[in-house]
């Protein structure tokens, strides 16, 4: 291992037996290896150091087990601050990086010097790791900016970001499950540059049986809402007023159909990504 180059950020509390431990072993598989990578475990009934402490004897593991409960939030801001690179790549817990995912964004961040925000497309697995789609988001920054005004077009734990620009906007805060969307805004609304590679980088786990990101539909839509109205609110055309529209009247619905409704609108259904190819963002 040469220089450190990219910091991956872990945030962990109640660790799955199984998916925290593929988590970590998929940042360890990595190809690029000029990386730490930095878990941050708030305290609860499971240790999470118990669930990989064979691989903790891996140089590259920065374990920080809090003795009381600090919050998602506080865990990120935290993650960061231990970073030791101007690169933080995101995973959560219960994800999987393909093994390419760091040394094709850090080729990319090579050519693209201006950007400060690196995602990626996502493949949706299920809680057996079977593929269930794949969610496409768009490339260029001027895109991305415009998609922003009716969804999230970067998926967090797809994404490498630029240390030093998040510290001098506070880092992250708002609320636990959209946090990421409110620090994207405030970014753009800072002069940051944003991309996503046109491939699948990470795996991103779906839990049908109430994970968390799948009970909390009501709040992400509120505060969703909330964030598109704070950041967007003077821009928006007649086609992202009928986005939010529609967002409203789904908190009447029952989550398990929403839930359903959102898959069937963003995940496309593909056994292999699309090719990457390396390009410069104008």
């Amino acid at each position: 291992m040469g220089k450190l180059l990219i910091s991956v950020n872990m945030c962990v509390y109640r660790p799955h037996p199984v998916y925290f431990r593929e988590a970590v072993q998929s940042v360890l598989n990595q190809t690029f290896e000029d990386f730490e990578l930095i878990i941050v475990e708030d305290p609860s009934e499971v240790d999470g150091r118990e669930i990989i402490s064979d691989l903790l004897s891996d140089s590259r593991i920065r374990y920080i087990h809090n003795d009381q409960r600090t919050g998602l939030i506080a865990q990120r801001n935290q993650a960061l601050k231990e970073s030791r690179c101007d690169w933080v790549a995101i995973l959560d817990a219960d994800d999987v990086a393909r093994p390419e995912r760091l040394q094709k964004q850090w080729e990319f961040l090579h050519v693209n010097p201006s950007i400060r925000v690196l995602g990626s497309w996502i493949e949706i697995i299920d809680q057996n790791g079977q593929l269930v789609g794949l969610r496409r988001y768009p490339e260029c920054h001027d895109a991305i900016m415009r998609t922003m005004r009716r969804y999230n077009a970067i998926a967090q734990p797809a994404a490498v970001i630029h240390r030093p620009s998040v510290d001098r906007i506070g880092g992250y805060s708002g609320q636990i499950y959209v946090e990421d969307y409110e620090l994207w805004c405030r970014m753009l609304r800072n002069g940051a540059r944003f991309a996503n590679i046109p491939q699948a980088l990470t795996r991103y786990r779906i839990h049908s049986s109430g994970g968390s990101k799948t009970t909390h539909l009501r709040h992400v839509l509120r505060e969703t809402i909330r964030i598109k109205k704070e950041y967007f609110g003077t821009e928006m055309d007649l086609g992202d007023r009928l986005r939010i529209f529609l967002e409203f009247c789904l908190l009447f619905l029952p989550p398990r159909w929403v839930y359903r409704l959102f898959a069937v609108v963003t995940f496309t259904r593909s056994k292999r990504p699309d090719r990457y190819e390396r390009r410069r963002i104008h």
